[in-house]
């Protein structure tokens, strides 16, 4: 991934989106959500051989792959739900935004379930 090249992507879009908002708020929403998903799919392309890498480092550390899963999918959420709510910022609705947040937050305690049974469990262990 190129940051400078997404930097300047973005950049380059500030006029026409700022312009469009002006006249044509829906449209400049939607070139908004259109350069967010190229950004985000550059990403991910350029983080899979990270997270292949972080998978096996923690493999050669010994903790288990679930909890790397958790860790990686919770981090995705709130990614996700980051983009989406600024998303809704931009086009106006700060309701929709704030829905989006706690449907995030929601989203994040349930992928950290198996994280936060397992340390019950622990604790559990430790104290009978």
């Amino acid at each position: 991934m190129d940051l400078l090249k997404l930097a300047v992507l973005c950049a380059a879009c500030l006029t026409p989106v700022a312009l469009l908002r002006k006249k044509t708020p829906e449209q400049a929403l939607l070139l908004t959500a259109a350069i967010v998903a190229v950004v985000l799919v550059r990403c991910l392309s350029a983080a899979a051989p990270l997270l292949d890498k972080l998978r096996s480092l923690f493999e050669r550390a010994g903790v288990e792959t679930v909890y790397v899963t958790v860790l990686l999918r919770t981090v995705a959420a709130a990614l996700v739900t980051r983009f989406c709510a600024d998303l809704c910022k931009d086009g106006g609705s700060q309701a929709l935004a704030t829905a989006v947040e706690t449907a995030g937050a929601v989203a994040a305690l349930v992928i950290a379930l198996p994280l936060l049974e397992a340390v019950v469990g622990l604790l559990l262990g430790y104290f009978a």
